[in-house]
């Protein structure tokens, strides 16, 4: 095997990218009546898995017929967009998907809701009106198991993650008392319901986190080896598991967890009027929070908004205080916003917007509901922005970084033909509109004298770093190339190990402080 040594140079100063590029590829699925994306995650061999609801029969790209009203549509694509294999799993009923996880092991879990009775691949006697589902499928796409969680009322499963044990987190929201297959107490109108799985889906913990009132949307990212931020909409007082008053009538619940789901501190903010979290993102040791604000200045929000609904992001620190906050929006609404950490430490939002251009934005909306995207250097300062469009309205459900790290991927739903930025046809009343911008992350900079050595590389086992002028390093992560973080390393660490992961490409990231920097590193 050779082995190389990279020298790498910090970039610092004026990290800017150049502009937005052009859509360099597009495709979509769809049948006759709503196929509606709900997110892609990538496989080890390349592949990647599309998860839709679609209450849609066999016509278009679909060849099995929709099982009740809306089902789960599970696709496998290659890299070249191409349908490998698709499934169609549902009841007799009602069932919205919600969520995708990959494991480290490459098993497929789907998470979502069920009106089913035992029906077609709903194979559970149901517990109360709607249950939480989860689905474990292989590679090929054969259903292992599928199971129901929940008691009397309504419970639903919208986020999952997989710890180093390979236990599964799933969180979601529970109106349910202790019946069925909850063991936990309610507390209020809606909780945020806890529960570690095991891989066969046994319940080994559940936990009930609320307040008097709703406390839905749950939000969640690992940040060290047994602990969890858990960010989520609350319109509780002080009462039940919340010490904080509320400031307005929703407003955004930042809970620091073990593993356990047990609150290790916990803070409220928020403004006069509906605040709640849309995505996270956990970059240096602080937790990036993008919400959707109504609020103007009042509570702990800083500045008024522009329209009706703007985007409102934050850094909180390890008190979880707000340490750097900014509002951005334009007239009218921008709602529903996903972001992600590109390699140059920048950040790219993108959300769905009616506006007309102002300071923030250079296009005025086109259809109904636009996808407007803008990347944001460390200041939270504007450095360029894109409108996506057609006369008819698009809703963004899916933003990643491509396995180039260098281009942005965008999974949403489409009414429109081949019309202004989309080129493929139209199927149905909604579908899956994919699209990839190319040459978005150029960057003009200006270096530092910093040099580090990472080698070797390509690697079997692990990576030493040589750090030649002793700069600090504050954190040192692995990530996928998809830009999830999979394991975070002590930054005093000379030697890393990268035992137990499968061979591919990965990146390391560094933060000092005086920014971040990544590197490829192939693990053979």
């Amino acid at each position: 095997m050779r082995h190389y040594i990279y020298f790498l140079t910090l970039f610092i100063g004026v990290n800017s990218w150049a502009q937005f590029g052009s859509i360099s590829s597009q495709y979509c699925i769809g049948a006759t009546f709503i196929d509606y994306p709900i997110k892609e995650a990538l496989l080890d061999n390349g592949n990647r898995i599309l998860l839709l609801a679609s209450n849609s029969p066999i016509a278009g790209n679909k060849t099995e017929n929709c099982r009740g009203d809306y089902d789960f549509w599970v696709l496998c694509l290659d890299p070249n967009d191409q349908i490998i294999w698709q499934r169609t799993i549902g009841g007799s009923e009602n069932d919205s998907p919600s969520n995708l996880l990959i494991t480290e092991d490459q098993s497929i879990f789907l998470s979502g809701i069920t009106l089913s009775p035992q029906s077609f691949e709903q194979t559970n006697v149901p517990f109360g009106s709607w249950d939480a589902w989860l689905i474990k499928m292989n590679i090929n796409g054969d259903i292992l198991w599928d199971k129901v969680y929940g008691g009397f009322a309504s419970d639903s499963f919208t986020q999952l993650i997989e710890l180093p044990s390979g236990n599964i987190l799933a969180f979601g929201t529970s109106a349910s008392g202790m019946t069925g297959n909850k063991t936990s107490s309610n507390f209020g109108a809606d909780d945020l319901w806890c529960l570690k799985l095991d891989q066969d889906g046994s319940i080994l913990m559940d936990k009930s986190i609320g307040g008097s009132e709703f406390d839905d949307r749950p939000l969640i990212i690992q940040t060290a080896l047994n602990r969890i931020k858990l960010v989520a909409e609350s319109w509780s007082d002080i009462s039940g598991l919340k010490t904080e008053p509320s400031f307005g009538y929703s407003d955004i619940w930042v809970l620091d967890l073990d593993t356990n789901c047990n609150i290790l501190q916990q803070k409220t903010i928020g403004g006069s009027k509906e605040d709640f979290p849309t995505d996270l993102i956990w970059s240096g040791g602080k937790l990036l929070i993008l919400a959707q604000s109504k609020s103007d200045i009042s509570g702990l929000k800083n500045e008024n908004n522009y329209g009706l609904f703007d985007n409102w992001i934050l850094k909180i620190d390890t008190d979880l205080n707000i340490i750097q906050q900014k509002t951005i929006g334009s007239n009218l609404q921008e709602y529903g916003g996903q972001f992600i950490e590109i390699p140059n430490g920048n950040i790219c939002v993108a959300v769905n917007s009616n506006s007309d251009a102002n300071q923030y934005m250079t296009e005025s909306s086109l259809g109904s509901f636009d996808i407007w995207l803008y990347t944001l250097n460390s200041n939270f300062n504007v450095l360029a922005d894109k409108t996506i469009n057609t006369p008819q309205d698009e809703a963004l459900t899916y933003l990643s970084l491509s396995s180039n790290l260098s281009d942005i991927q965008l999974l949403a739903a489409t009414e429109a033909g081949d019309s202004h930025d989309k080129t493929c046809p139209t199927n149905g009343a909604i579908d899956l509109w994919g699209l990839t911008l190319n040459s978005t992350l150029e960057v003009n900079d200006i270096q530092t004298s910093l040099s580090i050595k990472v080698y070797p590389n390509p690697t079997s086992n692990f990576i030493t770093i040589a750090n030649n002028n002793a700069e600090q390093l504050l954190s040192i992560d692995l990530l996928d190339y998809a830009g999830k973080r999979l394991k975070s390393f002590d930054p005093t660490s000379t030697s890393l190990s990268l035992a137990g992961f499968s061979p591919g490409i990965y990146l390391l990231q560094m933060t000092t402080a005086g920014g971040q920097f990544c590197e490829r590193i192939r693990l053979e």
